[in-house]
């Protein structure tokens, strides 16, 4: 237990919350006093994962050349003979070299990866994606919101950096699908390290909006544990500040 830490780590449904070590690092002496940042490390189960993956990676597939598409698909339906039952959110990607991953952001906060925002679902193979994701609701503050799907490669990171919040608003929500990473938060007084398993949500508000740098690890240690990347999805809800909206 940590003495004066507020950053929460809700362990069960959405509505109690205690500290945890296991999924919460610091490093340095000095620890946070607020509450603005929420982890829960399993929020969804295995078959709810691979619905929200799939999902998500038929809508960022749908952006590369029609080449890049035939060849995935190629690939994919090879996989498909093969027995996928009971294998692990892993076994939903594809090998990097079939994603065309963007080596660079405009900015240079992100390298490895590919985006798109979404304004809907495909229900039509996977009739259950709103529902799962409506389940957020539980946990998510009220108010207009758009969504974006960033895909990191096997070694794809997040430089420390803090959004624009002009753009951007007051929270961010994130859903992790796939690899577990390290999203690292800093300012100049504190850092500290969340482990983000696949199937976690977090959420960002408030004090670690606004005065946290963060990144996303490409190769870590977490309590003596070695993380050497691996490719993820995450799904980002952020709200939409008034003035935006109308636009």
């Amino acid at each position: 237990m940590f003495r004066g830490v507020a950053i929460k780590v809700a362990i069960r449904k959405y509505c109690s919350s205690a500290w945890s070590k296991e999924f919460i690092e610091f490093r340095g002496m000095t620890q946070p006093a607020s509450d603005d940042f929420i982890l829960h490390p399993s929020f969804y189960n295995l078959n709810e994962q691979k619905v929200l993956l799939a999902s998500s990676l038929r809508k960022l597939d749908s952006l590369g050349s029609r080449e890049a598409r035939r060849s995935r698909r190629q690939f994919a339906l090879r996989r498909m003979a093969q027995d996928q039952i009971g294998q692990p959110i892993n076994s939903l990607f594809l090998p990097d070299e079939f994603y065309g991953f963007e080596k660079g952001h405009f900015d240079g906060v992100i390298r490895n990866y590919r985006e798109t925002h979404v304004s809907s679902w495909n229900e039509e193979d996977w009739p259950t994606v709103s529902s799962i994701l409506d389940r957020l609701k539980v946990i998510m503050p009220e108010g207009k919101t758009q969504t974006h799907l960033l895909h990191l490669g096997t070694d794809g990171d997040i430089l420390p950096h803090i959004d624009n919040l002009e753009a951007s608003g007051s929270w961010i929500l994130g859903v992790s699908l796939g690899a577990e990473r390290i999203l690292r938060m800093e300012n100049e007084n504190v850092t500290f390290d969340v482990l983000l398993p696949s199937g976690s949500v977090y959420l960002q508000r408030g004090t670690f909006r606004i005065s946290y740098k963060h990144s996303i690890l490409r190769n870590s240690t977490f309590r003596g544990r070695v993380l050497n990347g691996g490719q993820r999805v995450s799904i980002m809800i952020r709200d939409i500040r008034e003035e935006h909206q109308c636009l």
